[in-house]
């Protein structure tokens, strides 16, 4: 177990605590940066689903892990966002436009769905996010003129400022500055004063 002596502020907001995670994390960068040469085509796609998938656990870990909140709705916010930047990709909406939109839309059903849900906590969120899910699983399945239904949407390769993402690589890359993008957005939130409201909000003050 490493124990860490802080003498400055730096130190508590630094993003790496002590020179092992910094060596680590380098090599962690430099086998991703290099990955689309060193795997296979099936384990590139492979990681950038990961990829995908930690940038919702990264949304999941603010909520559980910081402010002691637990939700199992999680993956809704996900499909609407998903559908959402799809819907607008069909109908030849460039990416980063596509991406802010969806982006938007999610972050306003987490706000509709958190109004009422201020004043729950513990198993009571729990189980309002799980009806949450439900809802929206029966809204794209029913939805067919926008979602496509069970059968769900096909859309060309998407663009990138005139360069077309057609290939395993080029999504990977995609993938990559997404999740380091909002992993760092969230480091930075916690080092704020609402990211230490968070860490307040799972240990309240006992009289």
């Amino acid at each position: 177990m490493r124990f860490i002596f802080k003498t400055h502020y730096d130190q508590d907001i630094a993003l790496a605590k002590h020179g092992g995670q910094r060596f680590w994390y380098s090599m962690l960068a430099v086998f991703l940066v290099l990955a689309p040469w060193l795997l296979p085509e099936y384990w590139l796609a492979q990681l950038s689903f990961v990829f995908i998938y930690a940038i919702v656990a990264v949304g999941l870990m603010l909520l559980a892990g910081y402010t002691g909140q637990f939700s199992i709705g999680h993956a809704a916010f996900m499909g609407v966002g998903a559908y959402c930047e799809t819907y607008l990709a069909a109908r030849g909406w460039p990416l980063p436009l596509s991406l802010a939109c969806s982006t938007a839309l999610s972050a306003a059903v987490g706000v509709v769905v958190g109004l009422p849900a201020l004043r729950v906590k513990g198993m009571y969120l729990a189980i309002a996010t799980l009806s949450f899910g439900f809802i929206v699983e029966e809204v794209l399945a029913r939805w067919e003129s926008v979602t496509g239904g069970n059968a769900g949407l096909s859309v060309p390769s998407a663009s990138l400022f005139g360069m077309p993402l057609d290939s395993t690589e080029r999504f990977y890359v995609l993938c990559l500055v997404c999740v380091v993008g909002s992993t760092l957005v969230a480091l930075n939130l916690l080092r704020s004063p609402s990211g230490r409201a968070f860490v307040a909000i799972r240990s309240p003050l006992t009289e």
